[in-house]
């Protein structure tokens, strides 16, 4: 049929299925771009905190708890519906200063994986200090100097204990003079790697991308932000609960306990291009089959992306700590970004993944999930 109309029709059918969405692609990127060299582990949220509260909109209630969690919300009472993220990342605190000024490290909570602790290895490392942050390195002896039993001991059975930080210095007292106090949070060297197509890397990226991710939505959602609804970025994720199993995160029960929300959306991170048929870079947010089919806030998700055209690939649920605190009497979903190397000094994210998530969000806080 040559309807007249035939060609406007197809084109406006491609628009759907863009990702495009009322999230501006500048705007986000900026967000990351900013916040990349922030350090925000737990117990030092503080500074991410305050990077997020100066771009949220007005007219919106903002609180914030005693332990660095941020919180907005439409309306007064209970929320309908609040959305969730992480604050806090994974990394590393000064336990110690050695006479010669060497650097000792301990660790908050438990780490992402085994291996974790082995990045540091002659890695570059910054260090927030009252005084501003420090640039330091974590000391790497010549391993083609070494027998292959030193190598052996070096690389594979890598831990804390070895871990010496070098900031350049001769004695405690200039490592002191500089400002380094026990407790310091230290960090992988924040470097931003731009790739091709889109796709960025760099140590916590995934957690970056997520924290500004719903803080675009927010923004972008503002005038039109359904009654009941909040969001949240909180703070200390990465401490298990006293008297809980330690999978149940200390931040998200305070949360809980503080909002009392009837349903709950986390964003969360997940490994991406690990197995056939799992989740895919590039392929846009992943919706984590943490509920049944037919629940009634998954369906209106998963209604959400088929009306606006937004992907939505969807993956088995993992065991997060942030839903643990949920699971009683509360509606949860997990919207989750794919990362790839996650939990690495090169995780990778794709921009249309970030984009097509805050799209989604902007759309979810305008609806109030559909309830």
């Amino acid at each position: 049929m040559n309807h007249p109309n035939r060609k406007i029709l197809i084109l406006l059918s491609f628009v759907l299925l863009a990702w495009s969405g009322p999230v501006r692609a500048g705007d986000l990127a900026d967000l990351i771009r900013s916040w990349v060299p922030v350090i925000s582990t737990p117990g030092n949220e503080q500074a991410l905190a305050a990077q997020i509260a100066t771009a949220l909109p007005v007219g919106l209630r903002v609180d914030k708890d005693p332990f660095g969690s941020l919180f907005v919300r439409r309306g007064d009472g209970t929320p309908g519906l609040a959305i969730f993220v992480a604050l806090d990342g994974y990394g590393w605190f000064v336990s110690g200063v050695t006479p010669e000024g060497y650097l000792t490290l301990d660790r908050p909570g438990l780490p992402p994986h085994p291996g974790f602790d082995a990045y540091l290895l002659g890695s570059p490392v910054v260090i927030a200090t009252r005084q501003g942050v420090l640039k330091a390195v974590v000391s790497q002896p010549a391993v083609h100097l070494l027998t292959a039993e030193r190598r052996r001991t070096l690389v594979d059975n890598f831990s804390l204990e070895t871990a010496f930080v070098d900031l350049g210095v001769r004695s405690a007292e200039e490592a002191r003079a500089k400002g380094v106090e026990i407790l310091d949070a230290v960090h992988l060297r924040p470097d931003l790697t731009e790739l091709a197509g889109r796709r960025w890397a760099g140590p916590a990226l995934g957690l970056k991308t997520a924290v500004a991710v719903l803080a675009a939505a927010v923004k972008d959602a503002s005038a039109k932000m359904a009654e009941g609804t909040a969001a949240g970025w909180l703070a200390q994720t990465k401490f298990a609960l006293r008297g809980r199993a330690r999978t149940t995160s200390l931040g998200a029960v305070r949360a809980r306990n503080g909002l009392q929300p009837k349903a709950v959306i986390l964003v969360d991170l997940i490994a991406a291009d690990r197995a056939a048929g799992g989740p895919a870079l590039g392929g846009g947010p992943v919706l984590v089959q943490a509920v049944e089919e037919g629940a009634p806030l998954r369906t209106a998700v998963e209604e959400i992306a088929r009306k606006t055209g937004i992907p939505l690939q969807k993956a088995a649920a993992p065991d997060s700590p942030l839903l643990a605190a949920f699971q009683e009497g509360v509606e949860t979903l997990v919207l989750a970004l794919p990362v790839r190397y996650l939990h690495s000094p090169a995780e990778t994210v794709d921009l249309k993944d970030a984009e097509a998530l805050a799209s989604l969000l902007v759309r979810i806080l305008e609806q109030g999930g559909g309830k």
